[in-house]
């Protein structure tokens, strides 16, 4: 997405706020770009990293509504405020929790199964060492064994896989938690 994608999109996406704020915000992001352009960044790495246009604006919208409610006090200002913030956190309460639960009902399961394949695998590996007989039966017993050591390493290596994958996914919401935080966070002036 070029700079004057992103920002007309922005622009879109902000329609009815105050046109000065509008104007404010679109300023602040131009010179966000030609600063990231004048260091070496590409226009398509900064919208990158700045992510969906109408994902910002919901959260500059609730960042507004809570900066003029704060200075107001005003029964509007505080119908704004409600309403940039449910904005903000539609997206939480209706795609993000449901996501979210599904995946945590399904890390959970996947959780369980890989316990109990691993535990299969530490019986079929214990069967087959303690199974030694004439040759139709080693050849039996080691391939129990082999097979046992499969099992557990399977559900080892796939439950270390489960937990990287958690371990990433919080990360995302630790970021997400933190970006919600600055845009709640009280303004402190010094």
């Amino acid at each position: 997405m070029t700079k004057s994608e992103f920002l007309s999109q922005l622009r879109r996406a902000l329609a009815g706020m105050a046109p000065q704020e509008i104007s404010d915000i679109i300023t602040d992001y131009s010179a966000h770009f030609d600063e990231a352009l004048a260091a070496g960044r590409s226009e398509q790495q900064v919208a990158h990293a700045l992510g969906d246009p109408a994902r910002l604006a919901r959260e500059l919208r609730a960042e507004a509504g809570l900066r003029r409610w704060e200075t107001q006090r005003t029964p509007a200002a505080l119908l704004g405020a409600i309403v940039g913030l449910g904005g903000m956190l539609a997206l939480d309460v209706l795609v993000l929790l449901p996501v979210l639960c599904l995946f945590g009902v399904v890390a959970f399961v996947v959780g369980i199964v890989l316990f109990a394949f691993g535990v299969a695998g530490f019986g079929l590996l214990l069967s087959g060492m303690f199974h030694w007989g004439h040759f139709a039966g080693i050849t039996a017993a080691l391939s129990r064994a082999l097979a046992g050591i499969g099992m557990l390493g399977g559900s080892i290596g796939f439950a270390a896989l489960l937990w990287l994958v958690l371990e990433g996914l919080v990360r995302l919401l630790g970021g997400y938690a933190r970006l919600h935080y600055r845009v709640l966070k009280p303004v402190t002036e010094s």
